[in-house]
């Protein structure tokens, strides 16, 4: 049986306090990779959902694989478990690390 759906824990590098500094995804496997559900992380450890009122996605565009995500310079990204999906999509405050990772 196919996996529905994966989750990604995506670094930004800092820009600005309006900007995510870490995105987690629920990326639907069986509908081109669209973002089901999205919270984002901002530099004061507030979280926000992303929401689009009448749509099934909340994505504009497929997410891509971490292996993509990964060759550009300013994201990393990781899998993660469903469980910290939900723990940080269900939260006002996040309470993880927030630093950019090292990339090898």
């Amino acid at each position: 049986m196919t996996e529905k759906f994966e989750y990604i824990k995506c670094y930004w590098k800092y820009i600005d306090k309006e900007t995510p500094i870490i995105s987690f995804y629920e990326v639907d496997l069986q509908n081109e990779r669209y973002g089901v559900r999205v919270a984002e992380v901002f530099i004061d450890r507030t979280v926000s959902q992303v929401v689009e009122k009448g749509f099934d996605f909340v994505t504009e565009a497929p997410v891509p694989t971490i292996n993509e995500i990964n060759k550009e310079p300013e994201f990393f990204a990781e899998i993660i478990l469903c469980e910290e999906f939900e723990k940080v999509y269900n939260s006002d405050v996040y309470i993880g690390n927030i630093d950019f990772p090292k990339k090898s």
